[in-house]
């Protein structure tokens, strides 16, 4: 499995972002995943982690497996969500998301959440709009990549000459 790259702001991914959720995506054979663990501060009720928050661990990851597949961005057109069980804080969960169909100006995604034990707790689906090439390499420029990661020339458009 290999890294992909991060903006340092972002949400989900931002290193520095304080606020953040500070995940690293790997990906491995057209999927992506991420593990994540649910602090007291994620959760909405005691012992719950925040719906909200799976939310965007679901979209964030389903979005880089297009993303990835495609080698274009994309924008979350359409994201749904079930809940199966509570997640709980403290527990490693690992987030799944992986491109299913290519609609042409419309990307189809799958994705879930489950623990170590292999309990789902939440699945995903997306639909997601690709951005033009010219704003993929604009997105580009705000991603880091070190030596774990994807290659800059693995995520480029493919007509790309950058």
């Amino acid at each position: 499995m290999r890294y992909l790259p991060n903006s340092d702001s972002c949400f989900v991914c931002g290193r520095i972002n304080p606020s953040g959720l500070r995940v690293r995506f790997q990906v491995d054979q057209g999927e992506v995943r991420t593990i994540f663990t649910a602090s007291a501060e994620q959760c909405s009720y005691h012992g719950v982690a925040h719906g909200g928050v799976l939310s965007a661990l679901l979209d964030e990851t389903m979005g880089w497996a297009a993303a990835f597949e495609k080698r274009i961005f994309c924008y979350a057109a359409e994201l749904r969500v079930r809940f199966l069980q509570h997640a709980p804080p403290g527990k490693p969960l690992t987030v799944v998301g992986r491109m299913t169909t290519d609609r042409g100006r419309i990307w189809e995604t799958e994705g879930e959440i489950r623990g170590e034990d292999g309990v789902i707790y939440a699945r995903g689906w997306g639909k997601y709009i690709p951005m033009s090439e010219e704003q993929t390499l604009e997105v580009m420029k705000y991603l880091v990549f070190d030596d774990e990661t994807v290659s800059r020339e693995d995520l480029l458009p493919p007509s790309s000459s950058e």
